[in-house]
């Protein structure tokens, strides 16, 4: 079974901010994008699930700065990419 991947507008952002001034930082996250469509709940980047008001949601790492978060819909197949650019407890 394959996950489908989506992404939000502040996601699709901070994926165009990484690429251009973190590189190295951006060809990681396309790896772990492509893990995601496959197990979003295990591999790289220690996924860890969030707790108390982020039900079925997500984090990964990208690097010491950065986090990719992200919620699985089940019922849809689907992995919903919220966040790629800072750290979940920066905001």
């Amino acid at each position: 079974m394959s996950y489908s991947i989506e992404f939000s507008k502040v996601a699709i952002k901070g994926i165009a901010k990484l690429k251009k001034s973190e590189p190295q930082a951006f060809k990681k996250l396309v790896k772990l994008i492509e893990e995601l469509k496959e197990h979003p709940k295990t591999g790289t980047g220690h996924p860890k699930p969030l707790g108390q008001d982020r039900v079925d949601e997500w984090s990964r790492k990208i690097s010491d700065k950065h986090r990719l978060v992200y919620a699985i819909e089940e019922e849809r197949i689907l992995v919903f990419i919220l966040t790629v650019y800072g750290h979940y407890e920066d905001k």
